[in-house]
C-alpha cells in the first residue's frame, strides 16, 4: 500500500472528490468545498439529538444569515467565513463541547484543518473569533427550537447541501 492510500495508520481518507485527505497533515490542495457541503450536510449538529434531523450545513447557513444579517455590507470574506466556520467537521464530525475539553488535541487537529480551509480560500484564521458571537446566538435559538418548543425549520440533507453551497457561491470570489 502507497503512502497515500487512505489507511487509519496514515490518517489519510480518501473524500467523496477523490482527494486523499490527510487529518494530521491538511493542505489546501485537499480542500473541496463540495466534499464540506456534503459532509456538514449530512452530520447532525447537536451530535444528531434533536427531534427531527437537522445538519451541520443549515447550522452554518443559519450562522452566515445572521452574520450578514446585522451588517450586509461587511466584508463577504468574513461572511463566508461565518459560512465555514465549523467547516472542519466535514472531515472530523462534530465532538460535543464536554468531550473536546478533554481531548485537547482533537481541538490542535481541527485547527490545522480550519487553517488548511482558511488558507484554501484566502480567509484570515484569526478572524473566526468574530463569528463566534453569532455561532452562539444561532445555538441557542436552536436550542430553544429543539428543546423548549421554540419553531424552526429542518432541511433534509440535499437541500441543506444546496443552500450551504448558494451561500458559498454568493461570496466567495477566487483570487
Amino acid at each position: 500500500m502507497s503512502i497515500l492510500e487512505p489507511s487509519i495508520e496514515t490518517g489519510i481518507i480518501l473524500t467523496l472528490s477523490g482527494k486523499h485527505f490527510n487529518l494530521f497533515n491538511p493542505t489546501p490542495e485537499m480542500i473541496d468545498i463540495h466534499d464540506i457541503a456534503t459532509g456538514l450536510s449530512n452530520k447532525g449538529h447537536f451530535s444528531g439529538l434533536t427531534p427531527s434531523f437537522f445538519s451541520i450545513a443549515q447550522h452554518s447557513s443559519m450562522v452566515c444569515d445572521e452574520f450578514s444579517f446585522w451588517d450586509p455590507f461587511v466584508d463577504p470574506g468574513l461572511k463566508l467565513l461565518a459560512l465555514l466556520h465549523d467547516a472542519a467537521e466535514a472531515y472530523i464530525g462534530y465532538m460535543i463541547k464536554p468531550l473536546k475539553v478533554r481531548m485537547p488535541q482533537f481541538s490542535v487537529i481541527e485547527d490545522h484543518i480550519m487553517q488548511a480551509i482558511c488558507s484554501r480560500y484566502s480567509l484570515d484564521f484569526s478572524s473566526l473569533h468574530l463569528i463566534k458571537p453569532t455561532d452562539l446566538f444561532i445555538q441557542e435559538v436552536e436550542y430553544n427550537a429543539f428543546y423548549r418548543g421554540g419553531r424552526i425549520t429542518y432541511m433534509n440533507p440535499e437541500r441543506s447541501r444546496k443552500e450551504f453551497l448558494e451561500r458559498f457561491k454568493e461570496y466567495y470570489h477566487e483570487q
